[in-house]
Formats: C-alpha cells, structure tokens, sequence
C-alpha cells in the first residue's frame, strides 16, 4: 500500500468533508429543487 503525501492527504479529506456537507443539504431540504439549488451553491462556492 502506498502512503500519500500531504496534499493527496488533504484533498481526499476535502472530498470527504464536501460529501457529508452534500448530504447534510439533502437531509434538511423539503423537496428536490432545494436541494439542487443549494448543492450548486455550494459547489460553486470551491
């Protein structure tokens, strides 16, 4: 097994953090459109 550097480290931890912000969205919005509304935003929000 290979051991990754620290940038490789911090960018899988990005990518972590975004999917439990991504689902923490879809959990609190009443219907769909919210939610894709407010996933955009924070998508576009890198």
């Amino acid at each position: 097994m290979e051991d990754m550097n620290t940038a490789e480290e911090i960018e899988k931890l990005a990518k972590e953090n975004r999917t439990w912000e991504i689902l923490e969205i879809l959990r609190e919005c009443e219907n769909l459109a919210e939610a894709i509304e407010k996933v955009r935003a924070l998508l576009n929000n890198k």
